[in-house]
């Protein structure tokens, strides 16, 4: 993980990011994130699998999705807690390079 700076602002340079409630259920939940597309059929796959996943933990589960913007609240290894431009507040799960998908937004 390259240099990441708690606080800052990170745009989402690939796939829609699913966001959990809890860093335990971001890493009990394969799919977390989903198609690299920006077309309407993956935000529409998206949003449906939010969805779904928040009916079946019964939580609510938010997506970031490319071109977007995140604040990097905290960090636990492979967990990610962010705030999104919605203002939702949640963990996704990066088990690669973040920098890889996020890139810091020079203020």
């Amino acid at each position: 993980m390259n240099n990441l700076q708690i606080g800052k602002m990170y745009l989402v340079k690939e796939f829609f990011w699913f966001v959990f409630p809890t860093k335990e259920l971001a890493g009990d939940v394969r799919e977390t994130r989903g198609r690299a597309s920006t077309c309407a059929d993956a935000r529409w796959w998206a949003a449906h699998n939010a969805k779904w996943l928040s009916q079946e933990f019964k939580c609510n589960v938010g997506v970031v999705e490319p071109n977007t913007c995140v604040v990097l609240l905290e960090q636990d290894k492979v967990y990610f807690k962010v705030l999104d431009s919605n203002g939702n507040i949640g963990w996704i799960y990066c088990c690669d390079d973040f920098s890889c998908y996020f890139e810091f937004v020079k203020e």
